[in-house]
């Protein structure tokens, strides 16, 4: 329950501010996160060794890490943010987008479309503009506890033209149903919330990865499309969709999913290698065995 009152109580304190003073204060906590929260600081430590090779100055891996950090704060001032966000002020003035005839063209054609992203930058606040260009997606998510959390969560993040809800049953049969319809269904890939996925290859370690969105795309026809979002300077942001992933098939479905979902995962390697800070995990992914955090910086 605390955890709802902490977000219930940051927005009504901190949800009108301007967004230069959200970051601010986001910028603060997340430093005292970095500081304080040992165990969360040493598995981010590791991905970030894991991910930025073994030839990384310490120095950068811990900047890197305190980014990570920072990038986690941030997006809960985005989130306070959300409601009183202008979609087309923010489309004009702080979103570049890359790739949107890809969009465009999956919407075009009927089939629907699977948006697969990561918890890298911030997809959903991103995506906020794109609802002014008529784009409205539904977003599967993690479970909160308690309810109310996740359902305050949900009601932040819905408030121009998206719908999120919480991976169930029921939630994929939805998503299932709109995909076939036509319509847009976003999923990210990069942590395995639930504890159902499978062993996959990631900057040359080993991680466990969901597989719903590649299952998505395969079972109902859709278009796959990679979509990445990064944080850039002046509050900004920009969106880098990428050309549908014409996806492998080979007669056998469950190996089609593994092969597909390894290619999605190659691709987000390549962005998350340029600024791994931007990667928002705050948990140690694929920290190799018997690793010791040497003294924090």
């Amino acid at each position: 329950m605390w955890k709802y009152v902490v977000l219930r109580l940051g927005y009504l304190l901190f949800g009108r501010l301007p967004l230069p003073a959200l970051y601010a204060i986001a910028h603060i906590v997340g430093d005292g996160a970095y500081l304080f929260r040992r165990t969360a600081r040493r598995g981010v430590l590791a991905n970030m060794r894991q991910v930025m090779g073994p030839g990384a100055d310490e120095r950068e891996v811990r900047r890197a890490a305190r980014e990570v950090f920072r990038n986690g704060t941030r997006y809960y001032a985005d989130l306070y943010h959300t409601p009183h966000l202008d979609p087309l002020e923010f489309l004009q003035r702080r979103l570049d987008v890359e790739g949107l005839e890809h969009f465009e063209a999956a919407r075009d054609s009927g089939r629907g479309a699977v948006v697969v992203s990561a918890h890298f930058g911030n997809p959903e606040i991103a995506i906020q503009g794109l609802a002014t260009l008529g784009f409205s997606l539904y977003g599967l998510t993690e479970e909160l506890h308690p309810k109310r959390l996740s359902d305050f969560t949900q009601w932040l993040r819905s408030h121009h033209g998206h719908e999120y809800r919480t991976v169930s049953f029921g939630a994929v049969k939805e998503a299932i149903r709109r995909v076939r319809a036509g319509g847009f269904v976003a999923i990210l890939l990069d942590r395995d919330v639930r504890g159902t996925g499978v062993p996959m290859q990631l900057c040359g370690a080993e991680t466990r990865v969901p597989l719903g969105a590649v299952d998505l795309a395969l079972r109902t026809g859709g278009v796959l499309i990679p979509a990445w979002t990064r944080r850039i300077e002046g509050y900004r942001f920009e969106v880098r969709i990428e050309p549908p992933l014409e996806p492998i098939r080979t007669g056998s479905f469950d190996e089609d999913v593994r092969a597909n979902a390894q290619r999605l995962l190659t691709l987000f390697e390549a962005r998350l290698k340029k600024d791994p800070g931007q990667w928002a995990v705050l948990e140690g992914i694929f920290t190799p065995a018997g690793e010791t955090e040497s003294s924090a910086g």
